[in-house]
């Protein structure tokens, strides 16, 4: 028998409460699905055929069924697999109090979910069931699995940062639940910062040549605002008070700004104005509603499509237009101000958002001229 014949189903909260088999991403992660109620194992021994409710959470199913692999097909008798002991936790139990928290907390849907991919693929790359069993040689187990796993060709992005960022998160994990510092900071994955770019003019412009009212007016919002993605996809009418809108906290939305961090950003008067246009011609109070209502979490595919209709061969995205209007305030404003504009705790990160195509220009050019040493001539 092959151990594949233990497969891990899904009941889905849909017509009929169907039970399917739940789907793994190509890293052989399980995915959830947001329609589920509960999981079961189906497997056969004995010539008969067996499902077996396994509870409502994804990755505790997920290490049941590998159990059941090892004692079935493998040959593991069950008194061999580690049991839970008075006072010690499990992975699979830290794993779910570890989220129940996050969402307790009122974290960012979309930062739990990156958090998410990172500790599934620890739990799925690692050996031990309790959490205190869990040592520094199963963090590099962590990293040599990654590593194995087929890379997705892009033409954008760092692999190592990609590394460095899932053994970062999967570190704060552990430390939540008694074992930190299990690896020295040159132990993490070396990397490079990329250099900022922001958009110059022409790309800009190619932009909203293609761009229609709706798209003109996203581009207007990100570049007068600086938003980032969660803080326009959340943004309401009712944010906009004269020309100053509020970055703010959305209880009835489930929502927070990045650390909670509240400010307010004077916005151009041309972009005050489209928004009260915009508001009298919506019947949302998000500025950007989907279709259904909620908040719009696909602006980033939207603007991808925008760029793509108009023939970039440049890449573009949300983080981007916020890097270039925090360049283009740079021209205008001390870069104090821009943190603040920013929401950012520390100035030097503000520092590196203030693109090197500025380093590039004729104005460097000229001052770089007027500042070489000219020996004079006999």
């Amino acid at each position: 028998m092959s151990a594949t014949q233990v497969k891990l189903y899904q009941r889905l909260n849909t017509p009929g409460y169907p039970i399917v088999k739940v789907q793994y991403s190509r890293n052989g992660i399980p995915l959830k699905d947001s329609r589920t109620t509960g999981y079961y194992l189906r497997y056969r021994q004995d010539s008969k055929r067996h499902c077996d409710p396994v509870g409502g959470e994804l990755i505790e199913a997920e290490n049941k069924r590998k159990a059941l692999e090892l004692q079935l097909f493998v040959g593991v008798k069950p008194e061999t697999v580690p049991q839970t002991q008075p006072g010690r936790v499990t992975l699979a139990d830290a794993v779910s109090t570890y989220f129940a928290n996050l969402e307790a907390q009122g974290k960012d849907p979309k930062s739990i979910r990156t958090y998410r991919y990172a500790i599934d693929g620890f739990v799925a790359s690692c050996q031990k069931t309790l959490v205190d069993e869990i040592e520094k040689q199963d963090v590099f187990n962590f990293l040599g699995w990654l590593r194995k796993q087929p890379v997705r060709k892009r033409k954008h992005g760092n692999p190592e940062r990609t590394y460095f960022n899932k053994v970062s998160h999967v570190a704060i994990f552990l430390k939540a639940f008694g074992k930190p510092n299990l690896l020295k900071s040159t132990e993490y994955p070396p990397f490079d910062e990329k250099p900022v770019k922001a958009h110059t003019d022409a790309e800009l412009n190619l932009l909203y040549a293609a761009a229609n009212d709706k798209e003109r007016f996203m581009l207007d919002y990100f570049l007068g605002t600086a938003a980032r993605d969660g803080e326009a996809a959340h943004a309401e009418y009712t944010d906009l008070a004269g020309n100053v809108i509020e970055i703010k906290r959305k209880p009835h939305l489930g929502w927070s700004p990045k650390k909670h961090v509240y400010r307010k950003i004077t916005v151009p008067q041309v972009l005050a104005d489209a928004i009260r246009v915009r508001q009298k011609e919506s019947d949302s109070p998000l500025i950007f509603p989907n279709g259904g209502g909620r908040p719009n979490q696909h602006l980033l595919r939207d603007l991808q499509e925008l760029a793509k209709r108009a023939g970039a061969n440049f890449h573009t995205e949300l983080h981007r237009l916020r890097k270039t209007a925090a360049t283009r305030w740079a021209r205008h404003l001390p870069v104090h101000r821009i943190q603040i504009l920013l929401g950012h705790k520390s100035l030097e990160t503000t520092q590196r958002y203030l693109a090197d195509c500025d380093l590039e220009g004729g104005e460097m050019q000229r001052a770089m001229d007027a500042a070489m040493f000219q020996p004079k001539e006999n």
